[in-house]
């Protein structure tokens, strides 16, 4: 079946934000679009006006027809790579991607009720005291378990600045993971987790350039969850 428009310009428009690796709050942050707004066109719910795929297209620095018109080049660019691997990596190729896939189709986001905590940094820690708590009603990750609001700029673009994140409770992470941490048992900071297993250090890293890792003994940091997009 034919896709019609809302579906094509859907697909072109989650094709750039992956391939620019901008989520949807840094979108709305950015450009000023309402969050929702941006989640009906992802989900090709509804077709923006013209101004706005003007404004877009400025944004990724494209022209309008490659986000109104279907572009089947870009769903087959990896192919030329990856029919020149031997058997070997192609196994290896296959085996990260198709979880990947799992993991993609177990995530939709559906919209439903969900607990904003509070605030956490991406910056210097917040203190608990900080806090503003509330529910709200959106379109939610389904891994998600709660969400939080991230105040400051060092998770861009990435996680923009005053937008709404979402994470899962878990006590682990992997290397390189985001997740949302407590402090020395009284503020919350949104990091990248690494380990210094010389100095058996935690590292918490920021994505903003600008910003120096934080270093802390494990003693002093409780992983709260990972964040899901």
């Amino acid at each position: 079946m034919a896709l019609g428009n809302k579906e094509i310009f859907s697909q072109n428009l989650k094709y750039y934000m992956y391939k620019y690796d901008v989520d949807r709050n840094a979108l709305c942050d950015t450009l000023g679009f309402k969050y929702m707004t941006v989640s009906d066109w992802i989900n090709a719910k509804t077709y923006p006006r013209i101004d706005k795929i003007e404004i877009l297209a400025n944004y990724f620095n494209i022209k309008k027809s490659d986000l109104v018109e279907k572009q089947t080049d870009k769903q087959i660019d990896i192919l030329p790579v990856y029919n020149q691997l031997t058997d070997i990596r192609k196994h290896k190729v296959y085996s990260y991607a198709h979880p990947q896939l799992d993991e993609q189709n177990s995530n939709l986001n559906k919209k439903r009720s969900i607990y904003v905590v509070g605030t956490s940094a991406a910056g210097e820690p917040i203190e608990y005291g900080d806090f503003d708590s509330e529910m709200i009603q959106t379109d939610v990750p389904a891994k998600a378990d709660k969400a939080i609001h991230i105040k400051g700029d060092s998770m861009e673009p990435k996680i923009a600045n005053n937008s709404i994140i979402f994470y899962h409770e878990q006590p682990t992470l992997e290397i390189g993971e985001i997740g949302i941490f407590e402090i020395n048992g009284s503020a919350v900071t949104c990091k990248k987790y690494y380990v210094d297993y010389n100095s058996k250090k935690i590292i918490l890293k920021s994505i903003n350039p600008k910003y120096e890792p934080m270093y802390f003994a494990k003693d002093q940091v409780r992983i709260l969850g990972k964040v899901v997009f």
